[in-house]
């Protein structure tokens, strides 16, 4: 955080003092919603990082609250949205595209979550929480190969990893 509000100080004494009630109240905006998540007001908190990020879309602080806000508060749906729009500025940021496909799968929407694990894979060939994710969803589309060869690509990268020595239910053949 401390960060970014250097930033945007910067930012703003090379801009001019124009931008400066823009920022600011950006960053109000964002730190109530940090005081809001502390005292456990998470509406308040959401309401917060929306109204910064409707300030300034691209307040990467914000989001990543936001997502983490909607994540905590079991509001997956609505995670998964602001997920989306995350990626829309930022497509590597691989956590949060595994965290989309996870909760794509969550929702039975296995080729959109293939999508995001594939997505990982082609930068990432050995991300073991993608494998992961890519076999759920490969074996939910009924490409069972193709989920047997990610779990093998998992098991001899990650051999001491449980996840690829115990095949998940989901994985398993019916």
């Amino acid at each position: 955080m401390k960060t970014f509000v250097f930033i945007l100080s910067v930012s703003v004494l090379l801009r001019g003092a124009t931008e400066a009630p823009h920022i600011k109240a950006a960053t109000v905006a964002y730190e109530d919603g940090k005081a809001a998540q502390h005292e456990k007001n998470l509406q308040g908190a959401v309401n917060s990082f929306r109204k910064a990020i409707d300030v300034e879309p691209t307040f990467m602080e914000a989001r990543l609250a936001l997502i983490g806000v909607h994540l905590e508060s079991g509001h997956r749906l609505e995670a998964a949205a602001a997920i989306t729009q995350l990626l829309e500025i930022d497509p590597d940021a691989a956590h949060y595209r595994i965290v989309l496909g996870q909760i794509l799968l969550e929702q039975k929407q296995p080729e959109r979550a293939l999508a995001q694990f594939s997505f990982i894979l082609k930068t990432d060939p050995y991300n073991a929480d993608a494998l992961l994710g890519f076999a759920s969803a490969a074996k939910q589309t009924g490409m069972e190969g193709r989920a047997s060869e990610a779990l093998e690509l998992g098991r001899k990268h990650y051999p001491l990893d449980d996840r690829f020595t115990t095949v998940p239910s989901a994985l398993k053949h019916d």
